[in-house]
């Protein structure tokens, strides 16, 4: 698993071991970020169950502001500063130990974007449903959702709107924001690979 663009394009991150985690491929990693362009620069962004940190470090090195990475594994939270740190974005990410909703219900921080990858065994009506419920999103947040095909994504969460979805293989990428959130482009589109 790499980089897939900005300043750290190239470098190679660690996975943790056995199966836990899925790492979003680079292939999906890259589609994510070409969608959100320049939303990115400058952005507070939050990496729920951030696994490897991934996405996350691609953030960092796509010029988002500081990234904040959430996981309650361990093992995922040592790789996790691991590659933070070989990447050489340290001074713009805070790696935290805490359940995702534990931790969208308690922060007083506010994003410009948040991606979550949860557990298979999760549905993502209800991460989406916590998420929108925190007082967490900046005016214009997106929230973005990876999940499996398999899953539906939900048209709404409360005051989240799908705008957009994208498929690769057994990976679904939805986008949502909320119903007083900026206008897109985007709206409405749909993208498969």
């Amino acid at each position: 698993m790499r980089i897939t663009g900005g300043t750290g394009k190239g470098r190679r991150l660690r996975v943790p071991a056995g199966d836990r985690v899925r790492p979003t491929s680079d292939k999906v990693k890259q589609a994510l970020f070409n969608m959100l362009g320049e939303k990115v620069a400058g952005a507070a962004f939050l990496d729920l169950y951030a696994g490897t940190g991934g996405i996350g470090i691609e953030a960092l090195s796509r010029g988002a502001g500081r990234v904040v990475f959430i996981d309650d594994s361990r093992s995922s939270l040592q790789v996790i500063r691991h590659n933070v740190e070989q990447s050489g974005f340290g001074d713009r990410a805070q790696v935290t130990a805490a359940r995702a909703e534990s931790f969208v219900r308690k922060t007083e921080e506010r994003f410009d974007i948040v991606f979550l990858d949860p557990p298979y065994t999760l549905e993502i009506a209800e991460v989406l449903a916590f998420v929108e419920e925190a007082d967490l999103l900046q005016p214009g947040a997106v929230v973005i959702a990876e999940h499996f095909k398999k899953q539906e994504s939900p048209r709404k969460a409360g005051n989240l709107s799908l705008y957009r979805e994208a498929r690769y293989g057994d990976t679904v990428l939805a986008f949502y924001r909320a119903a007083d959130g900026m206008g897109s482009d985007a709206e409405g589109q749909e993208g498969t690979s």
